[in-house]
């Protein structure tokens, strides 16, 4: 039985499948689709003549001969600019299907203009792809037509119905917000980047209350939680699969993450060389700012924006129980040296730090993020100067980072008052026990 939709190599027209969302054809290795042939499309692909600007369909054909047709029609038109402009709107599918493959497109950064492209990471990718599903699944469980489901057919209603049935699924709040942000920010795209005449109905929707993310980690749970990750009984079950959680770098990891307070990806990014040394010391830590050097389209070092790591003590007993001396000045990564697959590294390393954080059986959870935050806390109560070595905008460490909490115990530990002391004698001689075991404390 025929699995796949004819294919010929024909310049611009590809065979694209709706559910992996990949492009594949007989002519590509490694690009088999096991997902049955009616969930196959013809896909037309044309440059614009602007740059490396291109322009993408989803053809109607379902033959060969006649997608070739169309696809030439469709150059015709994005080839012409004043008659691409005319026959815009009437391009636009108007089809659910068809708007998601496209949003999908648009986050790889496909057809995306040099300047404007996003370098999406591939999780919030597959996130996004993922909600976006759950709303298909959801619209087909109501008794649509997947493949005839318009986009002028999601009304207040449809929200409504699909804002009872998040809430009857018990998620979490962040998730709830999450699914309802995906599709504001899929219809925002279709609206603004594609022209749809559509209504945002999703901006109506009320997103629930979030826990804070200004959580740090005590120092009894750091230390505690080094002492318990080891080889022995490491494994856990992750749906059908038995996954050995440890790794033999995962400590110098944790500790990595504690003494810099730098995202996973730029931990992992991390070499020896980026080390500065003063009169034969190490002083800090020159690292590429990965996420803003993302964002400003920085690929080449000479560009970069950098953070400045001071190399503290914890962090300078960190990188010579790491062969500091031996690695001086060499090119080699900090963590897992051996292993050139730091995207890989990176994916599961929070897993790793939740897995061995439950044996603590604490009655809260600590994530591997909150030691960002830990430190940046830590580093805000020492400068006291209102600006982070984090953020260029203080107002967001402020908001997300800094740990209110600890905050205030070390301010009422070390004396924080509004008003001058009076003091008396009367006073001292009769201070209260916890006054007066402040004061030694003190």
């Amino acid at each position: 039985m025929k699995n796949e939709l004819e294919y010929q190599k024909f310049k611009g027209l590809i065979v694209f499948c709706n559910k992996c969302k990949r492009n594949i054809h007989n002519k590509q290795k490694g690009k088999k689709c096991s997902h049955p042939i009616d969930r196959q499309v013809y896909k037309a692909i044309v440059r614009t003549g602007s740059g490396y600007e291109r322009k993408t369909k989803i053809l109607e054909a379902r033959e060969f001969d006649k997608a070739v047709t169309e696809f030439l029609e469709f150059k015709e038109q994005v080839q012409n600019p004043e008659l691409y402009q005319q026959n815009n709107k009437q391009m636009q599918s108007p089809y659910l299907k068809d708007a998601i493959a496209m949003y999908i497109d648009h986050m790889h950064d496909e057809d995306v203009p040099h300047h404007m492209k996003k370098h999406l990471t591939e999780s919030y990718i597959k996130s996004t792809t993922t909600f976006l599903k759950e709303f298909v699944n959801f619209v087909v469980k109501m008794g649509a037509n997947f493949n005839a489901y318009k986009l002028g057919s999601i009304n207040d209603i449809v929200v409504g119905k699909y804002c009872n049935f998040l809430d009857e699924k018990n998620g979490s709040n962040y998730t709830y917000n999450g699914k309802i942000k995906t599709m504001r920010i899929f219809f925002n795209y279709l609206i603004e980047k594609e022209d749809y005449d559509l209504k945002n109905v999703w901006k109506k929707v009320k997103l629930k209350s979030e826990k804070p993310t200004d959580i740090s980690i005590a120092d009894k749970d750091f230390f505690d939680l080094l002492s318990v990750i080891s080889p022995d009984d490491a494994y856990a079950q992750i749906g059908k699969t038995h996954r050995f959680m440890y790794r033999r770098w995962l400590k110098d990891l944790i500790r990595l993450k504690a003494f810099t307070g730098r995202r996973n990806a730029e931990l992992f990014a991390m070499r020896w060389n980026m080390i500065h040394y003063e009169d034969g010391m190490p002083i800090y830590i020159e690292s590429p700012n990965i996420k803003v050097n993302k964002q400003q389209n920085n690929f080449d070092e000479k560009d970069f924006q950098y953070s400045y790591i001071p190399v503290g003590e914890e962090l300078l007993d960190l990188l010579i129980d790491l062969k500091l001396n031996e690695y001086y000045d060499s090119d080699e990564y900090i963590i897992a040296p051996d292993d050139d697959n730091r995207v890989n590294l990176e994916k599961h390393t929070s897993k790793y730090f939740s897995f061995f954080f439950k044996k603590l059986n604490r009655s809260y959870t600590r994530q591997l993020k909150h030691l960002r935050q830990t430190y940046i806390t830590q580093e805000d109560m020492f400068l006291s100067r209102g600006f982070s070595m984090q953020h260029s905008n203080y107002r967001i460490t402020a908001k997300h980072y800094i740990d209110k909490r600890e905050v205030a115990k070390q301010m009422a530990l070390n004396g924080f008052r509004i008003f001058p002391k009076q003091e008396s004698k009367k006073a001292l001689q009769k201070g209260t026990p916890d006054n007066k075991k402040r004061a030694t404390s003190l």
